[in-house]
């Protein structure tokens, strides 16, 4: 039996296929006759309108698109998925639809992000993941669609943003490390295109006056690497800490000192608290972030920026956790 279409209505009634869907929609401006012209033709048919149908008119609806940039989901790295979950599981309590896209920077030059949400017809935006080379981050600085964006440092304040305080979260363990007796402290950052990695950096350098930063892209392996590479090239007698910006990368130290019988020798800490971060051994000492309270903070403040154009800044709570790779003084 071949399937009843909106245009097998619009046949039907002598509409056309645009008023047929204005109807379905519950647009105020038609007509009481053409209401019932229309649901009398449509139940004679048998035609019932589904989502692809009511699409058609999307300008009642209210769309939040939540873009997470170049996806990369490590194991027990769950960050991305978490978000994904956190936003959902919050908008499912409210009247807005949502949707969900994944970009990366070549996707980007293809499409302005403006170009992108008009023609999805999106009401408000959240968007994690860019970084500062990123066609899109660059767009965000003169941005006005309501947009929330996460862990990202935008200067633009009609951007809301929600993120961890990654700048004192950084400072803090490193005052602990070093009450703790570690006197000499590397930082094994990530990228410096990465607004976190900038943020982490600060809070280190604020903390110690003879700073040593060397980069590894958030990457467990590259991290295993130069830690095996310093060992060739300078030893790590006079080094008493290794603070990763990531638990990825401190994981690959970890690895590496057991090459190297190093293990248990020099304290590592991490960032993040990944599900791996209490499994490894030595597991892992690190600081905590809470993506629930992130996600859920990100979808009120957009609502709040979206229905009454109140636009925030905050930052989530975070908290540092001793486990056995450091021992420190909390």
């Amino acid at each position: 039996m071949k399937k009843v279409t909106i245009k097998d209505v619009a046949l039907k009634t002598g509409l056309s296929v645009s008023s047929i869907s204005r109807v379905f929609n519950n647009y105020s401006d038609i007509s009481a006759d053409t209401i019932k012209k229309v649901t009398l033709a449509a139940k004679e048919l048998g035609y019932t309108p589904n989502s692809a149908a009511k699409q058609l008119s999307s300008k009642r609806k209210k769309i939040i698109a939540l873009i997470l940039n170049e996806i990369n989901v490590t194991r027990g790295v769950a960050m991305p998925l978490e978000i994904l979950g956190g936003v959902v599981d919050n908008l499912d309590r409210t009247d807005y639809e949502f949707v969900f896209y994944a970009t990366n920077s070549e996707k980007q030059t293809q499409k302005s992000l403006r170009q992108f949400c008009n023609e999805k017809d999106i009401t408000g935006l959240i968007i994690q993941g860019l970084r500062i080379s990123d066609p899109y981050y660059q767009e965000l600085e003169t941005f006005d669609l309501p947009t929330v964006a996460i862990d990202l440092d935008i200067q633009n304040e009609r951007i809301g943003t929600v993120s961890t305080d990654n700048v004192s979260a950084t400072f803090e363990m490193t005052q602990l490390l070093k009450q703790s007796g570690n006197k000499r402290i590397i930082f094994l950052n990530g990228t410096k295109t990465a607004t976190v990695a900038q943020a982490r950096e600060r809070g280190y350098r604020k903390a110690v006056q003879n700073a040593q930063v060397y980069d590894a892209n958030f990457s467990e392996s590259e991290a295993y690497k130069w830690a095996i590479n310093y060992s060739n090239e300078n030893g790590f007698a006079q080094i008493d800490a290794i603070f990763a910006a990531s638990d990825l990368m401190a994981i690959g130290v970890i690895k590496a000192f057991r090459t190297l019988h190093l293990d248990q020798k020099i304290a590592i800490v991490g960032f993040d608290d990944i599900t791996l971060a209490s499994y490894v051994t030595p597991s892992l000492t690190t600081i905590r972030q809470d993506i629930g309270k992130i996600s859920e903070y990100a979808v009120k403040d957009l609502i709040r920026q979206i229905e009454k154009n109140e636009i925030n800044h905050r930052f989530v709570p975070y908290q540092i956790i001793e486990r056995e790779s450091a021992k420190i003084k909390i």
